[in-house]
């Protein structure tokens, strides 16, 4: 069991994520830390009303576009 890694990623929000796809595609061994058991197990704890600020296309993950209509707010 390979126990050594050559980047830990603290967070598995969106930046965290992104990074995480850039550094496999370079082959790069690298471990992400969340506090969280599960991606986007945050957003559960969230109000109901929340809408995010920023429109759906700019939302999505690099290789993973944001199911959701393009200049749509989505929600919780």
């Amino acid at each position: 069991m390979n126990t050594h890694k050559n980047t830990v990623i603290i967070g598995a929000g969106q930046s965290g994520l992104a990074t995480g796809y850039f550094l496999k595609k370079l082959a790069v061994d690298f471990l992400i830390l969340d506090e969280s058991e599960a991606v986007g197990e945050i957003w559960n704890k969230r109000w109901d009303s929340l809408k995010l600020f920023t429109p759906s296309q700019y939302n999505g993950l690099p290789g993973l576009p944001f199911p959701a209509s393009r200049g749509e707010f989505p929600t919780k």
